[in-house]
């Protein structure tokens, strides 16, 4: 039997929407193409034209990303080694 959303409930996805809108665009494709569209890892790198290994690693960055987000901390910054 359904149930009705309670306030708090609509207060939840005004926070998810906030906090997928601070995702970089390449991070918030890729979640939501895995998440809400359910497309497999090969038909999101087909759709983006990326290699499956992108879509991963986008995908556990992003979703690591909006956690950060969500638990109100800030992303850390990441570091490169340039030679």
């Amino acid at each position: 039997m359904p149930t009705r959303a309670t306030q708090s409930d609509g207060l939840e996805v005004i926070d998810l929407e906030a906090a997928l809108a601070r995702l970089p665009e390449e991070q918030r494709a890729v979640l939501l193409l895995v998440a809400l569209e359910e497309l497999r890892y090969e038909d999101v790198a087909a759709t983006l034209a990326i290699p499956v290994g992108t879509v991963m690693s986008r995908l556990s960055r992003g979703r690591e990303r909006l956690r950060l987000i969500l638990e109100d901390r800030p992303p850390s910054a990441t570091l490169r080694v340039v030679r």
